[in-house]
């Protein structure tokens, strides 16, 4: 215990002391847009970046795992704390082979060993620049010490991440070994320079476009909770378009057009993650993504996503259509909305609001 808990306080030092520039500098938000008042940009929040970075591996679980009240939390919470407790000796027991193949790097282009994708794209791109979106978020809103309350939050939000995906077993679990004391910590890092920080949100135009959770009383089910990153880079010969690459659980890439000073629209192609299987390699376990083929339109003002549909399956069709706070007022009111129907979301509806952080939801 005492040697985790100096790695932890390792990591959190490393958080602190890559991010100097809010104190030390006159202040600039490269990710956090304090004068949005519309779309997914607007909602963002520590609640709404808390709910949504842990229980993002909700959308990979069948129908009945995303009862809230069927988690062995005990479990797995113990298991990832003893794994991260003894990395080397998990590793080791695992195979350092193994381990580099599925968690860091190799060349191949089976499914079955390109666990290391999400790892960095998810982990190092998209949790660091959250980390630093959350940390200008405190700064805006007057809290003292906002690069400490950025860590927190991000490290906590990712070590609940890690037991959401821990499953309620006990084994040898070297992805939250990966996940946290490479990845996470290589984001942290990564997204303390400042030079980092320009070149993703000034150059290629990175931006959090992350979902609308939705809790349904009925079955204790948490619906539509989880992150997706999105990055463009406008062509030089004419800034109206940009590629782009949406990526997360759905990923697409296609083309934004911008046609006006503020508003675009995005089209893209690719895959989506239906589910995992579980496999056994000798007496671990190790989790493949089921693909599906995707199409994904989108709606932004300014990267902040006003709307998305995302339409996805081969042997059950379904389509999901966010459409977020701000759009449109009634009565005074800006409220946004989820839906999503098809033969494996079945039909999933609620009313969402720019202040809840998750919002109430109907399924059937």
């Amino acid at each position: 215990m005492p040697r985790l808990r100096s790695v932890f306080l390792a990591v959190f030092l490393l958080a602190l002391f890559a991010h100097p520039n809010l104190v030390a500098q006159e202040k600039k938000y490269y990710f956090y847009k304090p004068a949005q008042t519309r779309g997914s940009d607007a909602q963002f929040s520590p609640l709404t970046l808390f709910i949504n970075g842990s229980f993002d591996a909700l959308r990979l679980s069948p129908d009945a795992g995303r009862d809230l009240t069927s988690f062995k939390w005990k479990t797995d919470f113990h298991n990832v704390w003893e794994n991260l407790a003894s990395p080397i000796g998990n590793i080791r027991a695992y195979g350092w082979e193994n381990f580099r193949r599925q968690e860091l790097l190799n060349l191949s282009l089976d499914v079955e060993e390109l666990q290391f994708l999400p790892n960095f794209a998810d982990h190092v791109v998209g949790y660091g620049m959250q980390y630093v979106k959350i940390t200008e978020w405190y700064d805006a809103h007057g809290y003292s010490s906002p690069i400490l309350w950025g860590a927190g939050t991000s490290l906590l939000y990712q070590f609940m991440n890690e037991m959401v995906q821990n499953g309620g077993a006990r084994y040898v679990n070297v992805d939250c070994i990966a996940d946290v004391y490479i990845f996470n910590t290589l984001g942290f890092v990564l997204f303390g320079f400042d030079g980092v920080k320009r070149f993703f949100s000034e150059t290629v135009q990175l931006n959090d476009w992350s979902l609308q959770p939705l809790y349904i009383l009925r079955n204790h089910h948490l619906e539509n909770a989880g992150q997706e990153f999105v990055v463009r880079y406008p062509l030089p010969f004419d800034e109206r378009y940009a590629p782009f690459l949406c990526w997360g659980v759905n990923s697409v890439a296609g083309l934004s057009y911008r046609y006006d000073d503020e508003n675009s629209i995005s089209v893209g192609f690719g895959n989506s993650v239906a589910g995992m299987t579980q496999k056994e390699r000798g007496e671990f376990l190790s989790a493949t993504p089921n693909l599906e083929p995707a199409a994904g339109l989108f709606w932004d003002d300014k990267g902040s996503l006003l709307a998305g549909l995302i339409a996805r399956g081969r042997s059950s069709y379904n389509v999901q259509l966010n459409v977020y706070p701000g759009l449109v007022t009634l009565c005074g009111i800006r409220p946004g909305c989820y839906l999503s129907f098809g033969g494996r979301e079945k039909l999933v509806f609620g009313i969402t609001f720019m202040s809840l952080p998750v919002s109430p939801g109907f399924k059937r």
